[in-house]
């Protein structure tokens, strides 16, 4: 078991990775519930593999909970769901020394942290995070919030959970695409950072024929959720450096609304979303062009686990027109000089732009559609 700590000027919590956490979970119940109630809230696919369980743990403990079940979905991160949610809560008289905790993958933690930001202006919250992508980025940093009909997490809050339980035995009952979702985010950290020994690492990971390798997984969770840690102890509001967690998310988005979502997991559409990054990438630094040739390859040899969908690389433009990150009418980048050196693009020529994405688009169909 490992326990990365995120320090903030207002509040500071712990993240456990590890196995078997049930005793450290009881632990943090104790500490954060002090005798008022829990309401938890599951996915439902979650809740049918290891809701009974958790239950039955809270009840051996004597602990005074209720439990709602989500619709698993990215459907269901929406206004709809969220209402109801509220209607729980305030039908059973929840009350600002109450605890909140969310189980699941990232739509979860997200819907469920907006909640709790909201309801009653705030209660304390805790996640108990299943898939990959929740471990590695979802869960970490209070990003919170919902999807609108104009895009995507356009609706949020920033609300700090109180812990972060990444039990790395969940992720052996997920679905395979749910894994390679989760990858997709720890693609973008080795980018980010251009650390080598992830970089092989990730590489040696990707040679085994078991993708759901605990052992070799664990490391790649731990430095994922320590990079995250870090950029939001140094930007908590996404000011500046966590806006470059942002990689590969402005194409990701609009290819997310594009296709409608679900159909391509969020961290599937990161994976496309960065290499359309990279060849803009290098064509603003062409100088550095020679510096992406190992990142790009690693990239490519994730596309190839993306399932295929006929994307228009003109629609895609026009939804990423309706992205938070803009400013005014001018659309911003997360690009990098280099693997390890991300910077800021903005105000590029659309044609620019466009040309990246079609190129991206192209060797998206090669090679996701070759391995079909």
């Amino acid at each position: 078991m490992s326990q990365i700590n995120i320090r903030l000027k207002h509040c500071s919590y712990s993240i456990i990775v590890g196995s078997n956490l049930n005793r450290p979970l009881m632990s943090l119940f104790k500490k954060h519930l002090a005798g008022n109630r829990l309401f938890v809230f599951f996915d439902a696919t979650v809740y049918a593999l290891y809701g009974k369980n958790l239950e039955k743990q809270l009840i051996s403990k004597k602990v005074n909970y209720s439990s709602f079940v989500i619709p698993s979905g990215e459907t269901n991160k929406s206004q709809t769901t969220l209402v109801k949610l509220y209607d729980f809560l305030l039908d059973h008289k929840i009350s600002r020394t109450d605890f909140i905790l969310a189980c699941g993958g990232g739509v979860t933690t997200d819907l469920v942290g907006y909640a709790a930001a909201t309801v009653l202006r705030g209660i304390k919250w805790g996640v108990i995070s299943t898939t990959l992508l929740g471990m590695v980025d979802a869960a970490i940093g209070g990003k919170t919030g919902i999807n609108h009909k104009s895009g995507k997490n356009l609706i949020g809050a920033f609300w700090q959970p109180s812990f972060v339980i990444c039990d790395l035995n969940h992720l052996q009952t997920l679905p395979q695409r749910e894994l390679i979702a989760g990858l997709g985010e720890i693609l973008k950290y080795v980018g980010l950072t251009g650390n080598k020994k992830d970089y092989h690492r990730v590489c040696d990971y990707l040679k085994s024929e078991n993708l759901f390798d605990l052992p070799k997984l664990k490391p790649l969770v731990e430095a994922g959720v320590a990079y995250k840690a870090r950029i939001v102890m140094a930007d908590e509001r996404e000011s500046h450096p966590r806006l470059f967690l942002n990689f590969g998310h402005t194409f990701a988005h609009a290819i997310e609304k594009t296709l409608g979502y679900g159909k391509l997991l969020h961290g599937e559409a990161v994976i496309i979303g960065i290499l359309a990054a990279v060849i803009l990438s290098r064509k603003t630094r062409p100088a550095s062009a020679s510096k992406f040739t190992e990142y790009e390859k690693l990239v490519k040899t994730f596309l190839g686990l993306v399932r295929y969908y006929p994307i228009s690389a003109d629609m895609v433009l026009e939804n990423m027109k309706i992205d938070k990150k803009r400013s005014g009418h001018i659309q911003k980048f997360v690009l990098l000089e280099r693997p390890g050196k991300p910077f800021i693009a903005a105000d590029l020529k659309e044609s620019m732009i466009k040309d990246a994405l079609k190129k991206c688009l192209v060797a998206y169909r090669k090679i996701a559609a070759s391995h079909a």
